[in-house]
């Protein structure tokens, strides 16, 4: 199993993902293109977790997801305490503790 945080954006996400070891294989900006998503989804075969930062246009992401076959779990950024109490907030280190978040 992989888990993969997405902090998502209207243009972009950042999205991290992490062996079952809890460390991260990829960590990259893509664009919010399906085809560019499901490009890089393909390169990891293993079956995944993923948690999407919940924002204005999240529908759109965890619909391309399920179509890939990954498990989708919305995370509201206020309620995940990690990201809502940090003082350095970089899209990098929220999709890790998104990524971190759905490996609990």
């Amino acid at each position: 199993m992989q888990y993969i945080g997405i902090d998502l954006h209207k243009k972009f996400s950042h999205v991290t993902i992490l062996g079952e070891d809890g460390k991260i294989k990829d960590s990259r900006r893509i664009d919010n293109r399906e085809e560019a998503l499901v490009a890089h989804f393909n390169n990891f075969d293993e079956p995944s977790k993923a948690v999407v930062e919940a924002t204005f246009s999240w529908g759109w992401m965890t619909d391309m997801l399920e179509r890939q076959h990954i498990d989708v779990v919305l995370a509201h950024p206020q309620k995940v305490k990690a990201i809502g109490s940090a003082q350095i907030k970089t899209d990098k280190i929220d999709a890790e503790v998104l990524a971190t978040t759905v490996e609990s």
